[in-house]
């Protein structure tokens, strides 16, 4: 490891260079004002007549042979107009171009230097128009790169493709025009370039010559191809080296959320493209991280950053202050550490997921710098809490690249946690049409290997099951081992990707997992596979509406024995009575008896909550109409009568009835027994200590109970004051009221 570690710092200390070739974005729209010499100021987007009386007004482009201009259409077939008959008569469009140059600077490594945008032409492409791979020459003193600028107008293809040093970037400025914002690129002269046929409408453009207005030395793109060789052979020589993952600190720290490939900093992006580069050239996967390493320790005031006074009065008054965090975070440092680790917390977005539960020791890092020197990228302080003393918490986040063999990926990856391979098996169905043999066989033992839930309701998407079943399109594989991990996962996995996956083989395929899972009469299953039965008759396909009408007549003995009730349910349950209400609406049902049984199912236990809160809430917000609505508000307006027939009487005396309560409060309930069971008594006192009167306090906010509290001050100790009221008898008025309305909106 230390010999392959130094061989690997060797040749990463030869990349000095900083910034990409290329670096493109999006800006918002602004009116340039531009103007042609013979024309008026040009309307956006540009329109055909616009663009015609434009390319009557320039000339066919030449492109650079040699010392020489020339014209071939087999080159390149455009029209130019130069920049002197181009003005911009709005005043904020030198500012734009401004700030575009500032945007691109750091991408292409060109932080410090003076870099300015000259206008050079204004180009058009038409349909059938482009121009061959190039390389641009230079065109004035200092230039060293092209700013091409799109202007809106309409168009399909004539994507900007820039090839330098082996790798390729393609620009496509047709979609950014399209929706009236203003795409860009810029690129360096010596990458060569070419635009690629225009397929309809017309390309036009800026062209700028990108220039060094100071300094003497040659602006130009870093050359990898030795280093990524020499990475390349190093690392294919250390392919059966078990150690693994390899994991290379680059030179700089980042935020996590500015962990990016465009915001490298220095030469950690070359260096990163040569290890990546590398990698693909020797068979590695490679993904980006934050290392970070944690400390932990003893709380320091920095007195280089406290005035004599302030140290002085800190000192005096050490016990006493009410410690500011923010001013501690800012002017402490770490002094005594008491504890410290190194690990991978963060990773970057994009590529090849992430290896998330891998653990590593420092002296497994490749790195020519030295962990925690220096100030770190974030901390925080924590004053006096109780008896601990004050604190400050260190992190540390160095850039890093994992590097890992093909060969060896299984073993890397067949003991992530759940949900992390989930995230490969995704990676490989976005990737199907480019995995080998070996990549698919690989998936396939990751998908038998297991993947384990602790808990019904923890919140990991099992679509990409669906989705790989798909991609592999075995119907002998769907029946005898897709089917379990189907029924296993079925609610993890969401309703539009069993969809998909019911659309795509034979819908009878689906019948005995259907009918497995809903015999399972689970509350969220029985949700979900109403929610996929809705959805399977949402395009009205005959085989569709076959199938659900079939699957149907099991859904009565789905419902038997849900706690359909259970307050916990109640948002699922209503999704289920939703479902079978839009279900019947489709007129799929075809058993006579099938409305009788689903009423008799979901009404075998009836409480007023569900009733109301539920069943006819949900049936009057719909506005369905179908048989089994009406059977069920049938059922709905029975159960709102009897209980309207019941209104509510208020006590006939104070006694409330003593609540059966033991344990370390119980003996709160002796104390005030007497009370509770005496028919004039409403109010009681109860003089005692603080302690006593809490205790009092919590029994009977333990309970339901017709007592209101209050503490009367006045005395020593304090009186805690009892009064009985009528709440219950109040409570249950008001919802007899309720449902005396609720009943009359029904008749």
């Amino acid at each position: 490891m230390a010999n392959f570690g130094k061989q690997m710092l060797n040749i990463l200390g030869e990349i000095k260079g900083t910034g990409s070739f290329v670096s493109s974005g999006v800006q918002p729209f602004l009116f340039p004002g531009l103007q042609i010499r013979g024309m008026d100021e040009i309307g956006f987007p540009i329109n055909a007549t616009q663009i015609k009386a434009l390319i009557n007004l320039a000339h066919q482009a030449p492109f650079g042979k040699g010392s020489k201009t020339v014209l071939d259409k087999a080159v390149r077939s455009a029209w130019e107009i130069d920049a002197g008959q181009i003005k911009f008569v709005n005043k904020e469009w030198g500012g734009f171009v401004e700030g575009i140059v500032r945007q691109i600077k750091p991408a292409m490594g060109l932080d410090g230097l003076s870099v300015s945008a000259n206008l050079y032409k204004l180009l058009i492409y038409q349909k059938g128009d482009f121009f061959l791979p190039h390389k641009d020459s230079e065109k004035e003193l200092g230039m060293f790169g092209s700013l091409i600028i799109g202007l809106p107008s309409s168009h399909k293809g004539g994507e900007l493709v820039v090839n330098f040093d082996g790798c390729s970037e393609t620009i496509d400025f047709s979609d950014p025009v399209n929706r009236y914002q203003i795409p860009f690129a810029a690129f360096y002269a010596d990458c060569e370039h070419e635009i690629r046929p225009i397929t309809s409408g017309y390309r036009v453009c800026l062209v700028y010559n990108l220039v060094q207005t100071k300094g003497d030395e040659k602006i130009q793109p870093e050359k990898l191809n030795d280093q990524v060789k020499k990475l390349a052979a190093l690392l294919k020589a250390s392919e059966e080296d078990l150690d693994i993952p390899k994991i290379v600190l680059l030179g700089h720290q980042y935020t996590p959320s500015n962990f990016t490939m465009n915001a490298l900093k220095l030469n950690d992006r070359h260096k990163a493209e040569a290890l990546i580069r590398a990698a693909e050239l020797a068979g590695f996967y490679i993904k980006p991280g934050l290392v970070t390493s944690y400390q932990v320790g003893e709380l320091m005031e920095d007195d280089t950053k406290q005035s004599s006074a302030g140290r002085n009065y800190r000192k005096r008054n050490r016990y006493y202050e009410e410690y500011d965090h923010e001013n501690l975070t800012e002017n402490g440092i770490i002094g005594e550490v008491y504890d410290e680790h190194v690990g991978i917390e963060h990773w970057m977005k994009g590529g090849i997921p992430p290896l998330r539960n891998i653990q590593f020791d420092e002296m497994d890092l490749i790195s020519a710098i030295t962990l925690n020197a220096g100030e770190p990228i974030q901390k925080a302080a924590e004053g006096y809490t109780g008896n601990a003393g004050m604190e400050m918490q260190y992190w540390y986040h160095y850039g890093a690249i994992f590097l890992w063999p093909r060969k060896y990926h299984y073993d890397m990856v067949i003991d992530l946690d759940t949900d992390n391979k989930l995230e490969w098996i995704d990676y490989y169905n976005q990737h199907w049409g480019t995995l080998t043999k070996v990549d698919i066989a690989l998936t396939r033992k990751l998908v038998e290997g297991g993947m384990p839930v602790n808990h019904l309701k923890e919140k990991v998407d099992y679509s990409p099951l669906a989705d790989w079943l798909i991609n592999l399109n075995d119907e002998k594989y769907l029946l005898k081992k897709g089917s379990k991990f189907l029924t296993d996962h079925f609610v993890r996995i969401a309703v539009d990707k069993w969809i998909k996956l019911v659309k795509h083989y034979p819908i009878d395929k689906f019948e005995d997992i259907f009918l497995t899972v809903g015999n399972k009469k689970d509350v969220p299953v029985v949700r979900h596979l109403l929610l996929i039965f809705n959805d399977l008759l949402a395009d009205n396909n005959p085989s569709a509406k076959t199938f659900v009408g079939q699957q149907a007549s099991c859904i009565p003995g789905y419902l038997e024995n849900l706690k359909l009730t259970a307050e916990s349910e109640k948002k699922a349950v209503r999704e289920i009575l939703r479902s079978l209400l839009q279900i019947d609406e489709k007129k799929v049902i075809k058993e006579k008896n099938w409305h009788r049984k689903i009423t008799a199912a979901l009404t075998k236990k009836l409480t007023r909550e569900y009733v109301n809160d539920i069943l006819i809430a949900e049936i009057l917000c719909s506005g369905n109409k179908s048989n089994l609505a009406e059977q069920l508000l049938s059922v709905c307006i029975s159960d709102l009568q009897r209980r309207v027939l019941d209104k509510p009487k208020p006590p006939i005396s104070w006694s409330r009835p003593v609540p059966k309560k033991s344990g370390i409060y119980g003996y709160v309930w002796d104390i005030l027994a007497d009370f509770l069971k005496s028919a004039t008594l409403q109010i009681f006192d109860y003089q005692a200590i603080l302690e006593k009167r809490n205790e009092m306090e919590y029994a009977i906010r333990d309970v339901v109970i017709d007592i209101k509290m209050e503490t009367i001050r006045k005395g020593s100790p304090h009186i805690l004051r009892l009064t009985k009221t009528q709440y219950a008898y109040e409570r249950e008025l008001a919802k007899w009221k309720e449902d005396v309305e609720i009943l009359g909106k029904m008749k």
